[in-house]
């Protein structure tokens, strides 16, 4: 699996550097509406690493959020499991004596 990942990542830093080299003279205008910018004559470059920076934080910011209740979710099953694993064991600790009155005990068909 680390191979993959391996060959994953150089196709990756590839693409990236091929990107890069054939973009290099290239300059695009950009308008950011939320910040009210507008930039011109800016290089392409510059505007796709951003783009790439900005999806890793936002990504990861869900991954995040996801990974946490995910965690919440867990802990919740482990204490529901850990009530019902001491409430078979204190079932297994009853004497036949103190169990006697809980057995349910089929009734005789009248006839």
């Amino acid at each position: 699996m680390w191979v993959f990942r391996a060959v994953l990542l150089v196709i990756l830093f590839a693409v990236l550097v091929g990107f890069s080299v054939y973009n290099a003279g290239e300059r695009v205008s950009v308008t950011l509406p939320l910040f009210q910018v507008k930039y011109i004559d800016f290089p392409l470059i510059y505007v796709a690493y951003w783009a790439f920076i900005f999806g890793l934080v936002v990504s990861s910011l869900l991954f995040v959020t996801v990974c946490i209740k995910q965690a919440a979710e867990l802990r919740k099953h482990k204490r529901s499991l850990s009530a019902l694993n001491n409430e078979v064991s204190a079932l297994r600790n009853r004497t036949i004596s103190e169990a006697e009155g809980n057995f349910l005990i089929p009734k005789e068909d009248k006839k």
